[in-house]
C-alpha cells in the first residue's frame, strides 16, 4: 500500500466556520519514506473551496475506499476537518471508519509528544525543524492574501516533516533491537 504524505490548512480550528485553504499530499516510499512524487497542492484560491475538497476526494476516495497510508502530524485533526468540510460544503456525508476503522494511518503527534517529555504543548513539527513559516501565520498570510509565502511554506513544511519521517523510520528499528537485547 502506497504511502502519502498529508496535510492540510485552515482559516482556523473549527470546521464549522473555518474553511480549508489548501490540501497537499504527496507519494513517499513505504519502505524508506522516500519522495517518490511532486508535491501536490490543492489551492482554495486558485479553485474554491468546493473545488479541492472534490479533486481529493476523487483521487484518493473515488472508490470509496482509499488504496493508501497518510503519513502525517495530526491525522485526526486534518480527517475531521475534510469530513466536516465535505458534509458543509458538499453534502457528502463520510463514515468516521474511512480514518478511525479498519484504515491504518501514521501520526507522528504521538512521536513529538514523546520527544517533548510528554508534554502536548509544543510538540510540533517546530520541537524538531526550524520552519520559514509556522503555521499559525497561514490564516493572517491568507487573509493579506499572500498566496506565494503560503506556498512556500507548505514546500518547506512538507520537506522537512518528510526528513523527520525518513529519520524516525530509520531510528526506530534500530531502538527496537535496543529494546529487545535488555
Amino acid at each position: 500500500m502506497a504511502e502519502y504524505y498529508l496535510d492540510i490548512e485552515t482559516t482556523g480550528l473549527d470546521p464549522k466556520r473555518d474553511k480549508i485553504i489548501s490540501i497537499q499530499y504527496q507519494r513517499l516510499g513505504a519502505v524508506t519514506g522516500r519522495v517518490e512524487g511532486e508535491l501536490k497542492v490543492l489551492k482554495e484560491w486558485e479553485m474554491n473551496e468546493e473545488s479541492i475538497l472534490n479533486e481529493f476526494l476523487k483521487v484518493f476516495f473515488g472508490n470509496s475506499d482509499f488504496d493508501f497510508v497518510p503519513i502525517g502530524f495530526n491525522l485526526p485533526f486534518i480527517f475531521s476537518f475534510i469530513r466536516e468540510r465535505a458534509w458543509i460544503k458538499l453534502d457528502r456525508k463520510i463514515s468516521a471508519n474511512w480514518l478511525f476503522g479498519r484504515k491504518p494511518y501514521l501520526d507522528l503527534k504521538p512521536v513529538l509528544v514523546i520527544l517533548n517529555r510528554g508534554s502536548f504543548k509544543g510538540a510540533n513539527l517546530e520541537l524538531v525543524a526550524d520552519l520559514k513559516c509556522p503555521g499559525e501565520r497561514i490564516p493572517q498570510l491568507y487573509e493579506e492574501k499572500r498566496y506565494k509565502e503560503i506556498e512556500e511554506a507548505i514546500q518547506d513544511e512538507a520537506e522537512k516533516f518528510i526528513r523527520f519521517y525518513q529519520r524516525v523510520k530509520s531510528l526506530l528499528p534500530t531502538l527496537l533491537d535496543e529494546i529487545k537485547s535488555m
